[in-house]
Parts: structure tokens; sequence; C-alpha cells
């Protein structure tokens, strides 16, 4: 990799930066750029646009899920979004190539390849699908060195720290460190890698591995013109089936653990079910009795935790070790779940692993320490270094005397004490005036990247430095794997729950996460995978898929839990807990026969004699095996019944933290979401139009069509549009 020049060059604009690359590396360019907020969108339009222009200019993009704002397909949803997205996204500029890829519009010397894509965005983009690269969020960085990315972009925070203009890869370091990294050890000192900056002070300054130097870049842009909002994600609403599967989930959690959660619905109503459990021990039982958990699978909690009736507070709290960091985790922090400090020094970690010593630094840590041979009684300098970086000593201490070791301590107020810290006589000004009040470098969180809504992107801003130090952003490679620092991984990351949601699960434990059948590819394996794979490789640690039951199609309800499925994201060897509304699946260890058996139980009723009968004509099921009584009536009329009592009391409600939508919006909202299955085909169309237009506008309605432009429908389809949006607000209402 070449070195660094020790001051970047700062362009006035991307379109001198794009010309600046060009004449550093040639007309042939392999852009990586992060995933998700990160990405720096003016350059990389710029990039574009520029070789679209000069078809010899060679460009391609290698990237991850690239944020598009909705704008709906029907008629109505289009109405519905443009009202919506221009108050809700501001100046956010979109990325020019989205549109051209879903135009399949894209000249021969350009593509983009992704690794992740936004969930069902291009199911239908043929250019997109045949440009995907499926990968392991951990091996990004090793196939974007492959496949020779020359050009690294990203989108940074900037402030000013102990007077040094300091940067922020903000909530990108994931795959640029781990890229930066692999090329530095690669020693090849023909390869290039030109690093730019564009910086966006709305973004969040997040410290630790996301804090750099401007050393890191070869070309920073700081130009006000390309400032702009960071692309929020509008919060969706949680249903009793989200709650249900939340519910069960938040029963699987063993204090004192660590965490990992997805976003989205699911991850959220598994956040405000663990809230319930801390806050409320009494309400939190009693919920967990009257909807059947406690009873149904107690035997699976009680293996996986303990006693139902001992789930409540966390005393200890967790730890996250995340690939996102999602809006969530703040909620669990605020409440004091997310409490459990881990260290970066395994020595440390172990022994407050062991109970030896406390986060709380005393005389008996020393002692602790000297037990395990960490220190011995007359301190070296190395082991004097050791004490102050871990919080034991405070700053400033030196060692001074004629002897190697030295024969005193001093501290910054010139205080000193005989360098033997065994000695009885020296323990007491030993105490008061060199051992630290804390242990230092604790935090509540590791995470490779976040994404989330304002309040969330508003949340972070507003971190004091003490709090910003909690919340730590490294590198995927360190998160997602135990590739960096095992034995340290092992212990922070204690009791581990990895929660992830998937689309399918077959009988026999194999789920689809991020593709169809046909291999059209919906989102990306992600991290899922290692995840999986790491509870497998933690002690005490468990991988949770948790999925609904069914999913709503024109043609009418599907099951999610199938006989088979022709594409895999997790095989069934890694098959461990499934959740669905209807409960628990504890796959681990168990034999084919009692994988199919649990599977079935969780299913919904109206599919269960099928998938049954299809596992006993493959002889993977005993014929006289009946579905238990217990398990026969999982529909969903039974969830919303055991969760309306609560819901009435004001618990389980659709958007517990906060809505991004107005209440007319969430009117139309609410009806557009009951239109779409049924306007999906022709024939469930003309089921529903000759009832929609016997209906006439009352004065309730006016305001709601005049936001939707439709008071006076001037064509045919926007009459039929504003009949059918009618009878939706009807059968809504």
């Amino acid at each position: 990799m070449q070195s660094q020049q020790l001051k970047p060059v700062k362009p006035a604009s991307v379109e001198e930066c794009v010309e600046l690359i060009i004449k550093q590396l040639g007309s042939t360019l392999v852009v990586g750029a992060p995933l998700g907020i990160g990405k720096p969108n003016h350059l990389l339009n710029a990039l574009w646009r520029k070789a679209k222009q000069q078809p010899s200019l060679s460009l391609e993009i290698f990237t991850a899920l690239s944020l598009e704002i909705p704008t709906g397909k029907s008629l109505l949803e289009k109405r519905f979004l443009q009202s919506f997205t221009q108050r809700h996204f501001g100046d956010y500029p979109e990325l020019e190539y989205i549109d051209d890829i879903k135009r399949g519009d894209v000249p021969e010397n350009m593509r983009v390849s992704e690794f992740y894509m936004q969930s069902g965005k291009y199911l239908a983009s043929p250019l997109a699908q045949r440009w995907y690269t499926s990968s392991n969020y951990t091996h990004v960085a090793r196939d974007m060195a492959d496949r020779g990315v020359n050009v690294l972009t990203i989108m940074v925070g900037c402030e000013r720290r102990n007077g040094e203009q300091r940067y922020s890869l903000g909530s990108n370091p994931d795959v640029t460190l781990d890229l930066v990294r692999r090329i530095q050890q690669s020693n090849d000192t023909s390869r290039q890698l030109y690093i730019v900056a564009l910086v966006n002070r709305k973004m969040p300054f997040m410290t630790g591995q996301a804090e750099v130097g401007e050393e890191l870049f070869n070309a920073i842009i700081d130009q006000p013109e390309y400032e702009h909002p960071l692309f929020a994600v509008p919060r969706e609403p949680i249903s009793s089936t989200d709650y249900m599967i939340g519910l069960h989930a938040s029963t699987l959690i063993a204090d004192g653990g660590s965490l990992q959660i997805g976003i989205g619905a699911l991850g959220d109503a598994f956040v405000y079910a663990s809230q319930l459990r801390h806050s409320d021990a009494a309400l939190y039982q009693d919920i967990l009795h009257k909807t059947d958990i406690a009873e149904r699978f107690s035997n699976i909690i009680n293996s996986v935790v303990g006693p139902v009736a001992s789930l409540g507070a966390f005393k200890q709290g967790l730890y996250a070790a995340t690939e996102m960091f999602t809006e969530g985790f703040i909620h669990l922090y605020q409440s004091g779940i997310l409490k459990r400090r881990v260290y970066p020094d395994l020595v440390i970690q172990n022994l407050l692993n062991e109970g030896e010593i406390t986060a709380e630094v005393s005389l008996a840590t020393l002692d602790a320490l000297m037990q395990a041979r960490a220190i011995t009684t007359r301190l070296d300098q190395t082991e004097l270094n050791w004490l102050i970086t871990t919080g034991v000593f405070r700053a400033g201490i030196t060692l001074q005397g004629g002897e190697s070791q030295g024969s005193t301590l001093v501290n910054a107020s010139g205080n000193i004490v005989e360098n033997n810290i065994a000695k009885p006589e020296n323990q007491s000004a030993i105490a008061d005036n060199f051992l630290g009040e804390s242990l230092a470098g604790g935090a509540l969180m590791h995470a490779a990247f976040f994404l989330g809504s304002k309040d969330f992107y508003s949340w972070l801003h507003a971190l004091d430095e003490q709090q910003r130090e909690l919340f730590q952003m490294t590198g995927v490679g360190q998160i997602n794997e135990l590739y960096d620092g095992e034995p340290r991984d092992r212990a922070q990351r204690l009791k581990a729950r990895f929660i992830n949601s998937t689309m399918k699960v077959s009988l026999t434990g194999a789920a689809c996460s991020d593709g169809l059948d046909n291999h059209q590819v919906v989102s990306g394996v992600g991290g899922q995978y290692n995840f999986v794979a790491m509870a497998h490789a933690l002690a005490d640690s468990r991988s949770v898929l948790m999925l609904r039951a069914v999913r709503n199609s024109a043609e009418g309800p599907i099951s999610n839990i199938v006989w088979q499925y022709p594409y895999e994201t997790i095989p069934r060897h890694l098959r461990d807990l499934v959740i669905s509304e209807y409960g628990i699946a504890d796959l681990r260890g168990k034999s084919d026969e009692d994988c199919i058996k649990a599977m079935l139980c969780i299913a919904d009723s109206r599919f269960q004699q099928g998938l049954l009968k299809q596992a006993q004509q493959h002889n993977k099921l005993d014929s006289a095996w009946q579905i238990p009584a217990a398990f026969q009536s999982n529909l969903p009329a039974t969830l919303n019944e055991k969760l309306s009592a609560y819901k009435a009391d004001g618990l389980f409600a659709d958007f517990p933290y906060g809505c991004d939508f107005n209440t007319d919006e969430l009117k139309l909202l609410k009806a557009l979401k009951w239109l779409k299955p049924k306007t999906k085909n022709g024939l469930s169309l003309l089921k529903l139009v000759p009832k929609a237009l016997t209906l006439a506008s009352t004065d309730q309605d006016q305001s709601l069509l005049a936001q939707m432009n439709l008071s006076e429908p001037s064509s045919f389809e926007e009459r039929l549009s504003q009949k059918l949006l009618l009878l939706a607000l009807k059968s809504t209402s």
C-alpha cells in the first residue's frame, strides 16, 4: 500500500476530487463505499456522472445497503409518499445509480456490486440481481481487496478535540478499518488505496476505533454544501404478532449476558418486552402466564435461562456486541438493562468474570492482581504502565530511585511511597494517593455500524464525552467473528444471545433469510451466518431466529414454516432456537423427528396438518404422532385475545418509541396496508371494485382525500383509486 502523505489535499468540490483521483490512479477505478448512511453520496454521484461522460473510464462501485427514499408503486402509494418523504427526508441527496440500475440503463463501463441490498428493493432489477455479491460481512474486506478496490470513500464526522481537528468514521468503521488493515498488512508496496473523506457534521462523532486523524486520508472534502440530513428510517408499527414474538424472545435472555439484535419491528418488540421484564417483574410474570408462554415453554426457558418464576430485573445487566447499533439499545441503556461493562484487558476481564475484582478500584484490586501474578510486589516500569492504562493507578505516577525497578513511586502531586505495594505500612498512602477510582476503558457496547431514526441520531449527537466512550464503534471483523482477539472476546461475550429475523424455516431447522427459491436476492446474508455459528462456538450462548409464522399475500395466507425450501441462509446443522408468535422451538442437538415436532407446535394451525403429513410421508415423523391439543389453536385471533386486555391498559402500543407519521398519515397508512394485498392481482382487485364504487366520501374523509390530491379526481385511474381508498378507510376506521 502506498505511504500516506503527511497532509491530505483539500479539494474545493467533489468534481475536483474526482479529477484528483483519476490523476492519481488512472482510468480504472474500483471504488469501495460503506453500507448504509456512511456513503458520501455527493462524491459517488460525481464519480457516476464522470464515468457516464467519459466512456474510457472504467468504474465499479463495491458497496451495500444503498438507501433509497421510497416512492411507491401504485398511484395511492405514490401520492401518500410524496408528501411524507418531502417532510421526513428533507434535502437528503439520492444516489443517482439507484434509478439507473432499476431502469437497466447503465453504460458498459460502469457497474455497482452490492453484498447486501435494501430489503426487497431490487427483486425486479436484472442488473442488481446479476451484480450481487454473496459474502459474509466479515469477508467483505477480503473480497474488496481481491476485487482490486483502489479508492475508498466515506462520509465522516468532524470536531475539534484538544486543539486538534479530529475525524470520526461515525457509523461505518465496519469494513473501512478492516480493509485498510488488510492492505497495510499485505506489505504490497505497489498496491494503491486512495482514501477520501467527505465531511458531514450531521454524522455523530463516535470515538474508540472510529476516531481517526487526518493522516488516514489522501483527500478530505469539507464544504458546507455537502452537509445533509442522515437517512432516517421511518419507525414501523409493532403488531400483536410481533409483540408475541418479542415476549417469547425476552424469556431467553440471561442476566449478566451479552446481546446482539437487528433492526425492525421484531427487534423493537423484543426490547419492549425486555423492558417490561426489567421494570415490573410482577406484571411481566402475569403476562407470561395469561399468554400461556410460561405453561407451554417452561421446560425450554428453564434449560436455557432458569425457572420462569425467576425472570425479572436484570441486576447485573447486559453487554452488547452487535453488528448493528440500533435504537433499541438506547432504550435498553436508558432502562438500566444495558449496563454490564467489559474491558479490553484480558486479565482484568477474567478477574471480573470470576468475581475477584469489581470495577471500583481498591487495595483488594491490587491483592487480586498479585494473587493472579499479573503484577509483582515491587513494580517495574511495564507493570506500572499497565496499572495506569487499566485505571488501577492514576495517571502521572513514575518510578524513581537508583534500582532497576525504582525504589519509590511518585505521583503527579509529588507524594512518595516505597515501591513495595504489599507492605502493610505502605498501603494507606497507596490507597489515598496512587489508586484510581475505577477501571478504565469499560464499554457497554461494541458495534460495527448504525442506522435508525431521527431521534436516534439526535441522541447520539447529545452524548457527553464520558457516555460516548461507552458505545464503541469498531471493525466488523471484531464483532461478527472471533478473529480479532479470541480470548478477550470469549471473556467478554458471556451467555451471549444472538437474536435475528428470518423469512422461512424448514421443519428440520434450516432457515432462509435473504433470498427466494429462484435465487433472487431479497437482501443479503450480512452477519447472520457468523452470529449463528458464533452461538455454537461460545459457551452458554444461543442463536435465536425470529419469524412470523404466516405471510399474507394476494392469494391468502402462506406459511413461513415449511417442509423444505430450495435456498438456505442457515443450514440445519446450525439449528438452534426458533421463535414464532406461537412459541419457542429448541432444535439444538435434537433429532430430526424432535425438531419437526417442535416446529409443528409453533406453526400456524391452518397449515399444521399439511406439514405433518409431508413429514410423515417422507419417513421423518412417526405416523401415529399428532399435534398436542395445546398447540392446535395457533391462530391470529387467539393472539389478539391474549393481548387485548393489556392493550386496553395502554401496553403494547403500535408505536411505543415514537412515531414519524402524523395522525392523518397513520390513518392513510393503515388503509393502504389493508388494501395492498387485496389489489396485488387483477382477480382480487375485481372483487373489491363493485363494493368500492358504491361509496361516497364523508366530511371526515375530505382532509385525507385532499392530502392524497384526490378530492376532485380527473381521470379513471384517480376515480378508481379514490373509491378504493374510501373503502380501505371505512374498513380500517
